[in-house]
């Protein structure tokens, strides 16, 4: 079974920029694109079925050597990734901007990163140019590893923004994870531009945003939330924030309570 890229899709005009994200990705990195709908219940309306396979029909013609599979299915919650990325062989989920809160529980439990695109906006992104804020936390390693793939099968250019902390501990902490990610785009030919930002751990994910923007980026990469407070659930996690505001620029997450799993060459 080929690895997956999974597109959520709500049957609605919205769907048109998901779907040209995901055949975009599953094209540049030789996987297939699965076309899935989330179901209420154990049945589902022949109409569902009809609107999959329109939109399979249409990749099929316009992109014939793409691998398109449809999928309809009652996963919901915070097992949802889980579920798909098992049973599915899905290793990147994309879904519309405007849908983050509805998944977050599934982000927050999800061993695969989401790509989080903007439904307002005709896609164009070819992903030339990838914005990778990066703060203290060690699981930026994981990471890490989606910012080498799209460096080594799309020919991205990776623009690494460090945080500039107070305490001495904590931009060591920074210049080692910005040392590690150098060696390996070193290592594998991939250009890359590495500087110190401004803003501190806490707020570099607003600098990486700024920069995204100002280079016209075609992706931004976060590591999401490690924990979360009530306070949160009631306003919205950081990376929704960024999700909200980044207009045009995908968002890919990487959810940080979990190791991410492998993407095979």
């Amino acid at each position: 079974m080929l690895q997956k890229v999974v597109v959520f899709t709500t049957l609605h005009d919205s769907d048109t920029p998901l779907i040209a994200c995901g055949a975009r990705l599953a094209s540049a990195f030789g996987k297939e694109v699965c076309l899935f709908f989330q179901a209420s219940g154990a049945f589902h309306s022949l109409e569902i079925d009809a609107k999959l396979e329109q939109y399979r029909q249409v990749l099929n013609r316009e992109i014939p050597r793409l691998p398109v599979s449809v999928l309809v299915g009652n996963f919901h919650g915070e097992k949802l990734a889980t579920v798909l990325a098992d049973e599915q062989e899905a290793v990147l989920l994309v879904a519309g901007a405007s849908r983050f809160r509805k998944l977050s529980s599934a982000l927050q439990n999800s061993p695969i990163p989401f790509l989080f695109v903007s439904e307002d906006h005709p896609f164009r992104s070819e992903f030339r140019k990838v914005v990778f804020p990066v703060d203290l936390r060690e699981q930026n390693k994981d990471a890490m590893k989606w910012i080498l793939w799209f460096g080594k099968y799309n020919h991205s250019e990776i623009v690494a923004v460090g945080a500039r902390d107070h305490s001495r501990q904590n931009r060591q902490h920074v210049e080692r994870l910005l040392s590690s990610l150098k060696k390996l785009l070193v290592k594998s030919a991939i250009p890359h531009k590495i500087y110190r930002g401004s803003r501190s751990s806490l707020s570099i994910h607003r600098e990486g945003l700024a920069a995204a923007q100002e280079l016209d980026a075609g992706l931004l990469v976060l590591l999401g939330s490690s924990t979360y407070t009530l306070l949160d659930l009631v306003l919205g996690l950081p990376e929704e924030k960024i999700v909200r505001h980044a207009g045009p620029i995908p968002v890919l997450v990487v959810n940080p309570r979990r190791e991410t799993y492998l993407i095979c060459e």
